[in-house]
């Protein structure tokens, strides 16, 4: 009886003190087609995009009315309301300007399938990359641009289309990180070692000019990181550090300074 009891006890506190060794979590909330089709407004259309056998990805996208004009592949941040959220942020950045946006919901995000891990969602982006592409965007008009999660990813894949001899015109990163540890997803995940996302390793292969613009009092990514980050790309960054300002106060700053 007594070992019920402690087990009783013992399960839960594991349980709790497991998840607080990690840093970060997956913020996922699921949402339903209906639910992404009602985001379809002001010019937005939404688009599904199978980036592997099973697995479909829920997204938006917002072309230009001019085929020259520049696009925007957004790389979003750690979000329960991502695609909702950071389109309300895209369109006030783009205000009347005509550019093209696109972003989709990592997977295992809203309506999105299968499971976010590293690889998987690099692998995606370079899936968004090439779908823009068939969307009728010029590669050399295609601007990347990651917020905080999104600033690893988009390093990343700026390395990668680097590999296969490809340029973004530009990488713009904000509330940017160097290395972002987040609990794996699934029921066991905080027993299991963190998903790393790595932004460090890639850096010597991205070829293209980088603008980061970073809050000085960022607490969720601090600000040291980002200047690491500008220090490794060297010649190809400019930093703008922003005084006072915490991780999600920037974007008005960011149209200002990057856009």
């Amino acid at each position: 009886m007594w070992l019920a009891l402690s087990l009783l006890v013992a399960i839960p506190l594991v349980w709790v003190g497991a998840g607080k060794l990690h840093r970060f979590a997956y913020w996922i909330d699921k949402k339903t087609d209906a639910e992404i089709e009602a985001l379809a407004t002001g010019g937005w259309r939404q688009d599904r995009l199978e980036v592997a056998p099973g697995v479909v990805l829920a997204g938006l996208v917002r072309p230009p009315a001019s085929p020259t004009a520049r696009w925007i592949l957004f790389v979003p941040g750690n979000s329960t309301a991502l695609l909702a959220g950071f389109r309300a942020e895209l369109d006030a950045l783009r205000g009347e300007t005509d550019v093209g946006m696109a972003l989709w919901a990592y997977r295992g995000f809203e309506a999105s399938g299968g499971v976010p891990t590293p690889e998987a969602l690099e692998q995606d982006l370079l899936r968004q990359w090439d779908h823009m592409k068939q969307l009728g965007a010029r590669p050399d008009r295609i601007e990347l641009w990651g917020y905080s999660l999104g600033s690893v990813l988009a390093v990343r894949l700026a390395a990668a289309l680097a590999d296969r001899g490809e340029t973004p015109a530009r990488l713009v990163l904000a509330a940017a990180g160097e290395q972002i540890p987040i609990m794996q997803h699934g029921l066991l995940g905080r027993f299991r070692p963190d998903d790393v996302y790595d932004a460090v390793v890639a850096i010597p292969r991205v070829r293209c000019p980088t603008v980061i613009v970073h809050g000085t009092a960022d607490d969720a990514l601090p600000i040291e990181g980002a200047r690491r980050l500008a220090k490794l790309l060297g010649d190809r960054a400019t930093l703008h550090e922003l005084p006072g300002k915490g991780h999600t106060d920037l974007w008005a700053d960011l149209r200002r300074l990057a856009f």
